[in-house]
């Protein structure tokens, strides 16, 4: 009997796991070999796939999406050039510069002296945009996000088990259309594998200033400690359609805000790229996030460097 050919969606699952795969990778050298294997399924095959469904060749995004998160640290971390280039999987900071460059059109020094990037002002306006229509208003939000409100907090490793809410098309709006679904539906998993100390989670793979608006990744998941080994192993068993990712622990600042994520969004970036630029803090990482602790409440984490 010939075996059924895979469904829409099944293919789609495959080009995200990819995709999951080489983000949760950026600083480890790999080959599509590994990945498709990893996948089981043929080089070809998976080439194919990811080509026809993220409409560019997986090594061309693998590449884009090391150099975008590169640039991101570029702009709000604390590193220098050489610890950037580790951080992005090149093997020298030569080679790191020569392709940078090459994509950007300017070297990394002159990247990091750039005000205001045109994909961020465009970002931040297609955003603001959006969300006007459900987001709270109100001169009072702008107080919730001071530097003096956040907490120091050490968080430990965790993973996240996550689903892509939007990759490409108009990510934002997806996000706000679909984030509501997604919630309830890992509320529920959490309470139906007795995981109260799983966070739920949200925000994007990769780098808001740099990445073109259509080509944001944003995720929801939930968030939970590596070592809490038998929650791990039963989401692993149980809930095998979710891409996984390492989540660094160390410090963060968290930032609690009376506000859904909706109206959070924009005013967080703000927060974050106001306070790096000023130098209060520099990140650590550009895997900021949001967790929704309740009804118009939420927690935002943001990696910073200790010693800055």
């Amino acid at each position: 009997m010939k075996p059924k050919a895979p469904t829409k969606d099944q293919l789609e699952q495959y080009a995200l796991r990819g995709l999951g795969y080489a983000d949760d990778h950026v600083m480890e050298s790999f080959n599509m070999k590994e990945v498709s294997d990893w996948l089981g399924i043929s080089y070809s095959y998976f080439y194919h796939i990811f080509a026809e469904i993220m409409g560019e060749p997986y090594w061309q995004y693998v590449k884009r999406h090391r150099l975008e998160l590169a640039a991101g640290l570029l702009r709000h971390s604390g590193y220098n050039i050489g610890e950037i280039s580790d951080l992005s999987g090149y093997a020298t900071m030569a080679a790191f510069t020569k392709a940078f460059t090459n994509h950007f059109g300017g070297s990394p020094r002159y990247f990091r002296r750039i005000e205001e990037l045109p994909n961020e002002k465009r970002t931040l306006e297609m955003t603001a945009m959006i969300t006007a229509v459900h987001a709270q208003q109100g001169s009072t939000i702008s107080n919730f996000f001071s530097f003096e409100r956040a907490e120091h907090v050490i968080l430990p490793d965790s993973i996240m088990y996550y689903t892509l809410i939007s990759y490409g098309q108009d990510p934002i709006a997806q996000l706000v259309m679909r984030m509501s679904r997604y919630e309830q539906r890992f509320r529920k998993m959490l309470d139906l594998l007795d995981l109260p100390q799983g966070k739920i989670v949200t925000g994007t793979l990769d780098a808001v200033p740099v990445t073109d608006y259509e080509r944001l990744s944003m995720y929801a998941g939930v968030c939970i400690p590596v070592k809490d080994t038998q929650a791990n192993i039963q989401l692993s068993e149980q809930v095998k359609n979710l891409i996984r990712k390492r989540i660094s622990g160390g410090h963060y600042l968290r930032l609690q805000v009376p506000l859904d994520f909706v109206s959070a969004g924009v005013p967080m970036y703000d927060f974050i790229n106001r306070c790096c630029r000023e130098g209060i803090y520099k990140m650590s990482g550009n895997h900021f996030f949001m967790s929704l602790t309740g009804p118009n409440l939420c927690e935002i984490y943001i990696p910073y460097m200790k010693n800055i």
